[in-house]
């Protein structure tokens, strides 16, 4: 069994971050997001406009779409 690994809160503090990657451009950032609200409100339907954008490469209003969302499947 391997050993855990800790790192002290300085080691956190004072560590460089890497700057996030985003999926549209600084809106949603790459990893989990949760696009919640109440039912019925057009959920589903920005998120297949956004998908749509992001595919293409055309913008999501102001912002750029980055890379293409996909399922990783064998």
């Amino acid at each position: 069994m391997q050993k855990l690994q800790t790192v002290n809160a300085d080691t956190l503090l004072y560590e460089p971050l890497e700057k996030p990657s985003f999926v549209v451009d600084g809106l949603i950032p790459t990893g989990l997001t949760l696009f919640c609200g109440a039912q019925k409100i057009g959920k589903s339907w920005l998120m297949l406009k956004l998908c749509l954008c992001v595919s293409q490469g055309i913008p999501l209003w102001d912002k750029i779409g980055g890379s293409a969302l996909r399922e990783n499947t064998p």
